[in-house]
């Protein structure tokens, strides 16, 4: 084991250096610059000595050199490392004062330990007596003013690589004393904050933190840890909000450095953001509400008529029922019957405002379609408002529903003839625009103010008096619009009118001819497969096909729809199923039918099909919906139109 003298100004350096040679088993002092170096050499005597060549004071080649002029230390061997110095440069001065080894302080350990081997195993080597003290100084000048000329060459390079990245940085800079007194500031600070630099320099630039902050660092100091402000503050460019970071720097000098984050743009993004989802919720309370209140009335109308019902029954029981009490009985039923119907429209609306009623596209010929809408325009606007319809004369077919295309026109027809109770005009007009065909409906109205044109199409939202308006309208024009990939754009100010502007997709392919509905047909003792999970619905679609002359198998659910088929040894002419059910759902039971059943034809009924539905909103061509509610008429037609169908196959 050696003594082995490690002198270096840096506590980092010489515990880095002490782990390896205490590894290597070696006995490690330290000092921590040449003249304390020389005097523990002069009295510990060390078999080697590890020293840095650039130190302050005394630098390792004057220390070499002092420590080689003594006569009780000359024959010490000594290894020079470096940081600054390349071994190659600083080898041949070292040699003159009669050092042989030069490492890099990024040497691998194991050369460390090599080194101090072959030093304690090597001949004393002592200084150049050939080389004179006038050469080994001017030579000992030339190496480390180049070295420094170097040193002053790479630290201005840096300094303008540093200030070119911080007169870019996004972030404002500022970087100073320990006693948080700034010396420097980059533009950016000046652009957040809007002082310029003299009014940021020494504490100035803590006008990116609020007072107690300022007054908390101004009275405890630099923080050792990184911290963190986060705040809005009141500044000449405006209120801003910042993020502010502030990290001690440890080095001999010390300092501080911060960086400032002008956050406004992701804040005031946020604020917005929630406020939109406060109004989202404000909306979907305000649909939720509608939608109870008018559910709830029909449901009283229902609930109270049924009860009116079931007693005139009940008193009638035992004797013979009156032309005038079946009469009566008959009204009750008709307004169950009409609360019904209404129930089932705001149904048919909500789902066309969220994009998932069911539809079916065709190509229509604009040109048929404004002749046949037109002729229901007199009823819904009266005498008062005249109406007058501009078409291009080789306008494009486009592909849309007919039937929403005419409640959509309709609306606006109705909404138009409320917004000019005096009576005013109503344009048609529908040119190609594109890929899309666009029609413009415009009023001259009263027009809307930019708030209600805000909420115009809002479901329930609604200027119109009590009682005179659903405020489903527009909401629904925009729903089908939505899932027929068109757009709809409302243009209107007050006293100028409304213009709403539909853009809907345009097509080359002819328009279809026109079909006539099919008639509800008697059964012929087909059998039928009825599935739904709602009792009620499911026994109605059984007595209505029973009374039809159809033979029915019914199951509460998809899985038990499969039991009853495969226990059935005669044939299923026709699967009934709805869409939505527990454990198995409509698509699903028609596919496991089919395969075990080949060319069973498939009907479903629902309210809402959105499991058929593809990406784009819309039902495949080859599936066949009967929409919830249904009448006896429209489920028995469109049974009939399916077996028909399938019989052509």
């Amino acid at each position: 084991m050696a003594t082995v003298l490690v002198v270096d100004d840096r506590a980092t350096n010489r515990e880095v250096a002490r782990l390896t040679l205490d590894d290597g088993g070696h006995h490690v002092i330290e000092a921590t610059g040449g003249p304390e170096a020389l005097d523990l050499a002069r009295r510990l005597h060390p078999d080697v000595v590890l020293a840095d060549v650039v130190m302050p004071g005394m630098d390792g080649y004057e220390f070499v050199h002092q420590l080689r002029a003594d006569a009780g230390t000359a024959d010490i061997p000594v290894l020079l490392y470096t940081a600054n110095y390349r071994p190659d440069e600083a080898l041949p001065l070292a040699a003159a004062y009669g050092v042989t080894q030069v490492l890099a302080k990024s040497a691998d350990p194991d050369a460390l330990l090599a080194a101090v081997e072959r030093a304690l195993h090597a001949e004393p080597v002592t200084a150049s007596a050939s080389v004179t003290a006038g050469d080994v100084g001017a030579e000992h000048l030339r190496t480390v003013n180049a070295k420094l000329l170097e040193k002053v060459l790479a630290l201005d390079a840096s300094e303008a690589r540093f200030h070119a990245l911080a007169d870019v940085s996004p972030v404002g800079i500022v970087s100073g004393h320990t006693e948080l007194h700034a010396t420097y500031t980059n533009p950016r600070l000046a652009d957040i904050t809007g002082y310029g630099p003299e009014q940021l320099a020494g504490h100035g630039w803590m006008c990116c933190l609020d007072r107690p902050h300022r007054e908390e660092l101004l009275h405890d100091g630099l923080p050792v840890e990184p911290v963190s402000f986060y705040g809005e503050q009141d500044l000449p460019g405006g209120r801003r909000w910042l993020h502010t970071t502030i990290r001690q720097i440890t080095d001999e000098k010390g300092g501080f450095v911060a960086t400032v984050d002008d956050v406004t743009a992701v804040v005031e993004h946020e604020i917005a953001e929630r406020r939109r989802i406060a109004e989202r919720f404000e909306s979907l309370a305000r649909l939720s509400g509608a939608v109870a209140h008018d559910f709830n009335n029909m449901l009283n109308i229902i609930l109270s008529f049924s009860e009116f019902t079931a007693e005139a029954l009940r008193d009638a029981v035992g004797t013979t029922l009156t032309a005038e009490q079946a009469g009566d009985m008959l009204d009750d039923l008709d307004r169950i019957s009409q609360a019904g119907k209404r129930a089932a429209h705001l149904a048919h609306e909500l789902l066309s405002f969220g994009g998932r009623e069911v539809v079916q596209p065709t190509v229509l010929d604009l040109h048929a379609v404004f002749a046949e809408v037109t002729e229901l325009f007199e009823p819904v606007l009266g005498r008062h408002v005249t109406v007058s319809v501009d078409l291009h004369p080789d306008l494009r077919n486009i592909v849309a529903d007919g039937g929403q295309l005419t409640r959509i026109l309709i609306n606006l027809a109705s909404n138009a003839r409320d917004a000019m109770p005096d009576g005013g005009a109503l344009t048609l007009t529908a040119d190609n625009d594109g890929d899309n065909v666009h029609i413009a409906v415009h009023d001259t109205g009263h027009g809307m103010s930019p708030e209600v044109l805000e909420r115009a199409v809002e479901p329930f939202f609604t200027t119109k008096p009590k009682g005179h308006g659903t405020g489903l309208g527009l909401a629904t024009a925009y729903g089908i619009l939505r899932q027929a990939h068109g757009e709809l754009v409302l243009e209107s100010s007050p006293g100028n009118g409304t213009t709403v502007h539909l853009y809907l997709p345009a097509t080359d392919e002819p328009a279809a001819g026109s079909t006539p509905p099919a008639a509800a047909s008697a059964g012929t003792g087909q059998t039928v497969l009825i599935a739904d999970d709602e009792n009620g619905v499911r026994e109605a679609a059984r007595r209505i096909l029973n009374r039809a002359g159809y033979t029915v198998l019914a199951a509460g659910d998809g899985r038990a729809a499969l039991r009853v088929a495969r226990d059935h040894p005669g044939t299923i002419h026709a699967l009934l199923t709805d869409v939505v059910m527990p454990h198995m759902n409509g698509p699903e039971l028609a596919a496991a039918l089919t395969a075990e059943r080949p060319g069973t034809p498939v009907l479903y009924m629902s309210g809402y099909a959105d499991p058929l539905m593809t990406d784009q909103g819309q039902l495949d061509p080859d599936v066949t919906v009967v929409g919830k509610p249904f009448t006896a008429d429209r489920l028995l037609a469109a049974l009939h139109a399916t077996l028909t169908a399938a019989a052509r196959r």
